[in-house]
Order: C-alpha cells, then sequence, then structure tokens
C-alpha cells in the first residue's frame, strides 16, 4: 500500500532515462574509437567506461527506490490512543412569543439566533446542544461536534416549535441538569438567553437541582429595558396588530434582567446583557476560556510508513556512484 501514489507515476520516468542514457554511453563509445582503435584505448584513454555504465545503473537504482520513498509505502499497523477534550456547551434559547419583539433589530429571537450561530462558528471541536423553551422545554440539537447539523437545526427554531406558550425557564433548566447529570465526570456550562419574562414557580426548584447536578447557568439577557411591543404578522409577514392584554392595551415586553442575575448567581454563573455592544466581546471571551471538562477518548488504526528504508536504500545507491571515478590512472 502507497500513501501517495501519485508519485509512482515518476517511475515512467526510469525507462525513459534509461534508454537516453543508453544511447549517450553508446555515442561516446562510438566516438572514441573512431579516433582511436579499440586495442589502444585502455592505453591512450583516461576515460574509464566501465564507470560510466556503472554509474548510470547506480543512478537508476538510487531513483528507484527514492521514488518509492516519495509515494510512502505502508505496511502493518499500529494503534494510537486519541484524547480529545472540549467544554460541553448547553444552549438555551427561549422562543416564546416575546421574543418576537423589535427592540432588538430584526428581533429578539433572530438577534439571539445569529449570537449563537456566531457562537457555534468562533469555538469549533466545543461539544453543544441547544434547548428551545416557551411553556415547555424540548432538545432542538442534541450535544453535538457537528458544526453543519447545530447550524441546520438553529435556522429550524420558530416561537411555534412548541405547542405551549409562556416562558417557563425551570423546563430548560431541569432538561440541561439531567443531562449534565448523567455525565460520569458530572457538571457543565448552560448559555441561558431569554428576555428573562417570567412567573414561573418552580423556577428555585429547578436553581437547585442544576447545583445539584454542577450546572453553571450563565444567562444572556435579550432586550431592552425600555421594551417594545410584540407584532402580530399575517402570512405575509406584514404586522397587522400588536399583542395586546384583557383590556385592550399594547402589551410591552421588556427584559426582566432581575430573574436572570439570580439564576446566574446562585449557580456560579454570570449575566451578561446583550443589548450593552460592550458586553459582546466579553460574552465571546467567557466562552472561550470554558475549562475542557470534556474528555474523549478513541483508538485509531493507523498504517505504519516504512518509506525509511526506502529512502536509505536509494541514499546508498547515490553514494556508492562516487565510488566509481570517471578517470583512470594510465
Amino acid at each position: 500500500m502507497f500513501a501517495d501514489k501519485i508519485y509512482l507515476l515518476l517511475l515512467l520516468l526510469i525507462p525513459a532515462l534509461a534508454v537516453f542514457l543508453y544511447i549517450a554511453f553508446e555515442k561516446r563509445k562510438t566516438a572514441l574509437r573512431l579516433l582511436i582503435s579499440r586495442i589502444n584505448i585502455p592505453t591512450l584513454v583516461v576515460v574509464n567506461l566501465k564507470a560510466y555504465a556503472i554509474k548510470h545503473v547506480l543512478f537508476l537504482i538510487g531513483l528507484f527506490f527514492i521514488i518509492l520513498a516519495m509515494a510512502r509505502p505502508q505496511y502493518g499497523k499500529k494503534v494510537e490512543t486519541v484524547v480529545k477534550e472540549s467544554s460541553e456547551i448547553i444552549i438555551a434559547l427561549d422562543i416564546s412569543r416575546s421574543m418576537l419583539a423589535e427592540d432588538l433589530k430584526p428581533n429578539r429571537l433572530e438577534k439571539a439566533k445569529m449570537m449563537i450561530l456566531e457562537i457555534v462558528e468562533k469555538n469549533p471541536g466545543e461539544k453543544i446542544g441547544i434547548i428551545v423553551f416557551s411553556g415547555t422545554a424540548m432538545w432542538q440539537c442534541p450535544m453535538t461536534y457537528d458544526l453543519q447539523a447545530l447550524k441546520m437545526f438553529l435556522q429550524n427554531v420558530e416561537t411555534d416549535n412548541l405547542p405551549l406558550g409562556g416562558t417557563r425557564i425551570s423546563d430548560a433548566v431541569a432538561l440541561a441538569s439531567k443531562a449534565v447529570s448523567s455525565r460520569a465526570a458530572g457538571g457543565g456550562i448552560m448559555f441561558l438567553i431569554s428576555d428573562g419574562e417570567n412567573r414561573d414557580p418552580k423556577i428555585k426548584e429547578a436553581m437547585c437541582t442544576a447545583k445539584e447536578a454542577g450546572l453553571k447557568i450563565i444567562s444572556v439577557g435579550i432586550g431592552t429595558h425600555e421594551g417594545a411591543p410584540i407584532p402580530i404578522r399575517d402570512e405575509t409577514g406584514v404586522a397587522r396588530d400588536y399583542v395586546k392584554d384583557k383590556s385592550g392595551k399594547i402589551v410591552m415586553s421588556r427584559l426582566d434582567s432581575v430573574l436572570l442575575k439570580t439564576v446566574a448567581e446562585e449557580t456560579g454563573g454570570r449575566y451578561f446583557n446583550v443589548s450593552d455592544e460592550d458586553n459582546y466581546p466579553l460574552l465571546l471571551k467567557t466562552i472561550r476560556n470554558l475549562d475542557k471538562n470534556n474528555s474523549e477518548v478513541s483508538e485509531r488504526n493507523n498504517k505504519i510508513d516504512r518509506f525509511q528504508t526506502f529512502l536509505l536504500l536509494g541514499l546508498i545507491a547515490l553514494f556508492a556512484e562516487l565510488f566509481f571515478p570517471l578517470r583512470r590512472k594510465i
């Protein structure tokens, strides 16, 4: 077996080169015989014709083995242990209707998706999964190293992916806690991306579960404190109205940073408000500096390179050529 078979095509040069050297050698002998009789050649000519022939043969042999070495011959196998270290990042994305508010352009949900996409692209080699939540929570993309799969699942995230409305952060936290507690090492990181509008009575219980599982939550506030109405769009995407309360007043959806800060502090994490542009580079830096707490060990069978032997034979042949001088002593 050869790893770089393309170099074997160079072997076709050897017969052509051999013919060329033979013709050149015969022309040299013919020229000498025209000037000097065969009987007097050993006496009058200092050129060693036998050395020419031997040097040509050694040169061709050396070239043959060097070309084989370039093609990297391989035989036999060796088992290598590969250890891959990475962080395990769970991204929990709020897809409640309030994420359609347009205080961040084009809206909160699309802004969050663009942010997640940048996180994924700037952290290759990390194991990442995506949970979406509103009135309940589910895995949108299971934990994976596959960048393209993450992008595909992320593109399909919409506010109507889940049947229940609301913002039950506790369900997302519980789902992530279950995932990290099932691992032998335990512990993990969850990025909670939400506008924080939540009336979830189970949030304290969920934080306790997260702490027991060793789940550290880094919460990311998406939206502004001034807020914005939530548009209701028709099938063509045109805003026809806005979400209203029971009294008919337009609901203003505002970022609730208090809850997000509490969740982060209680689990040993940190809070970021991405509407503040100064915080966004700091968030990306925090992700890059995460501890590599996930190690995957695998075995890989590799073929053993044997080019060294052929290279050595080729060099020996070329070096031996030097011991045959073209001039001889008279």
